[in-house]
Order: structure tokens, then C-alpha cells, then sequence
């Protein structure tokens, strides 16, 4: 799985399209273990909800290498998208202000 991850970084360096085969499972991965470690943070300055913060930076920024992707999945993806997002916004401290960047809409179709 590591190999696969590591090609898909690799294509997405290069700007070249990643297949939704490739694309889907990967992102949907990091959005599941982002939620997590936002729903575990004891507060904004704990590492869990840094490390969910760059989650949700990541996978703005890898969802739209991501090419023939279903509306399905685009659906599936967008809630999750979400979902951290407002994972994020419930941990104690933690507020639009101080992360503008963070909180801006979620994935555009």
C-alpha cells in the first residue's frame, strides 16, 4: 500500500492525472485517519490536530489531480472532506480566524 501511496504522491509532483482507481483509495484513506486524529485532539495546539490540519491542506490540494473520478466518489470524498473540516473546527481552541486557509470551502465539483 506504501508503494501505491508513494507513486501517487510522485504523480501528483509531476502533474500528471492519477487515475480514480489509484486516486479514490488513497485520499479516502488519509481523510479517514484525518478525522481520527482531529476527533482525538485535546486541543488546537495538540500534534493530532496539526497533523489532521495537513491532512485536510493535502487533500484540497490532491482531490482535483485526481482524474475520472464518478460523481459517486466526488460525493463520498466531498463529505469526508467536510466531515475533517469540521472535525477540526470542534476542537477546543481551534477557530476560522486563526487558520483562514483551513476553513475555506470544501471540495469544488
Amino acid at each position: 500500500m506504501k508503494c501505491l501511496h508513494f507513486i501517487f504522491l510522485l504523480a501528483v509532483a509531476a502533474e500528471i492525472g492519477v487515475p480514480a482507481k489509484l486516486g479514490v483509495p488513497m485520499v479516502n484513506t488519509e481523510l479517514d485517519r484525518g478525522i481520527a486524529m482531529a476527533s482525538v485532539a485535546a486541543t488546537s495546539q495538540s500534534v493530532f490536530y496539526a497533523q489532521a490540519e495537513e491532512v485536510y491542506v493535502q487533500v484540497r490540494t490532491l482531490l482535483p489531480k485526481i482524474s475520472g473520478l464518478s460523481v459517486a466518489d466526488h460525493t463520498i470524498l466531498a463529505t469526508k472532506v467536510t466531515d475533517l473540516r469540521m472535525a477540526l473546527e470542534l476542537v477546543p481552541g481551534a477557530s476560522a480566524r486563526s487558520h483562514p486557509a483551513i476553513f475555506l470551502s470544501s471540495v469544488r465539483g
